[in-house]
């Protein structure tokens, strides 16, 4: 998959026979996935599937307070990529580009950059200021010269899948309504970033993430598998085939707060206190600066505050146990 950063980068030399759609696409969801499915049933064998999307939510710009992200930039590619689409441009939307009205949207963008001929939008999706240009509007424009097609929505239980509900499901901790909604298990992406280095000293050495997003489960641990990225100048790309287990601990880490403090939450409720620490079992090396994807299995245990560090070292082994017997059970 080829990622163009920059709209100036792109032209309709690029492409061949370009079909193209356009979306946030956060979380890349069944609804995104069957978008993209479509999209590739059109084009065959004979054009690109081309992903328009934003670097930044629209909302943003705007004026207005986005919702959390389910998936970081970075994550979205790399996300977009497993779909099988030929390329993605990413678009720096701003309040220039807000003003834009559908016409000026389809030629700045669709026609002069990409060479846009086919257009698939999703059900609900819209282009130019104030969301004007739905596919009616789209095909009630002279001279066009793009064929607009509109994808049915993708339904469950009746509801189209959407990215709140994804959001609302995972920030709720149900990780197996969130799992249907997405097409497989919820995961989590970021950087690894410096800790206290207090892991190591347990004996449990951990990788810090930075997740660039907020949409995390709730407090507690979980078992999971984690897969390496290596950077590349377009976008990380996956380092290795095989998935490693892991332990999961998100939240704040209450057995180190203040003693003579109660574990009480609503004085740290700010969600930049949140910690996201993993630990790889029977691994070793350097982490710190490369990439990690977490895929969320389950819940094991809510995260508790323990008498004393040997307290919690005695817990976590408990846990590495179930990871273990989890790891084995999976074959």
């Amino acid at each position: 998959m080829r990622v163009f950063h920059r709209l100036d980068d792109v032209s309709p030399e690029e492409f061949r026979s370009p079909f193209v759609t356009i979306g946030v696409f956060d979380g890349v969801h069944l609804g995104h996935q069957y978008l993209i499915d479509e999209l590739k049933q059109w084009a065959g064998d004979d054009g690109d599937t081309v992903v328009v999307t934003f670097r930044q939510h629209p909302l943003t710009v705007l004026g207005r307070i986005p919702p959390a992200f389910i998936t970081s930039l970075d994550h979205r590619l790399v996300l977009l990529e497993r779909t099988g689409v030929s390329a993605v441009v990413l678009l720096d939307f701003d309040r220039e580009m807000a003003q834009w009205s559908p016409e000026q949207f389809v030629e700045e963008v669709l026609q002069k950059r990409i060479g846009c001929k086919h257009f698939l939008m999703g059900f609900d999706a819209a282009i130019g200021k104030g969301a004007q240009g739905n596919v009616e509007y789209l095909h009630g424009l002279p001279s066009l010269g793009i064929d607009v097609r509109s994808a049915r929505p993708f339904r469950i239980g009746g509801q189209p899948v959407s990215s709140t509900e994804v959001r609302k499901s995972i920030l709720k901790g149900e990780l197996y309504h969130a799992a249907q909604l997405l097409g497989r298990q919820p995961s989590l992406y970021g950087e690894v970033i410096h800790g206290d280095g207090r892991g190591r000293t347990l004996g449990f050495p951990t990788a810090n993430l930075n997740l660039y997003h907020s949409a995390a489960p709730p407090h507690g641990v979980y078992i999971a598998e984690v897969i390496r990225f290596e950077d590349t100048p377009a976008f990380p790309r996956q380092e290795e085939a095989n998935p490693h287990g892991a332990l999961i601990n998100i939240g704040r880490r209450p057995t180190f707060l203040n003693p003579d403090d109660p574990l009480d939450y609503s004085r740290y409720f700010n969600e930049q206190l949140d910690k996201v620490e993993i630990y790889i079992h029977d691994f070793e090396g350097d982490l710190y600066g490369g990439r990690l994807e977490a895929v969320i299995h389950k819940k094991i245990r809510d995260e508790r505050r323990f008498a004393n560090v040997d307290e919690l070292v005695a817990q976590l082994e408990v846990d590495r146990d179930g990871l273990v017997r989890w790891m084995a059970d999976r074959g």
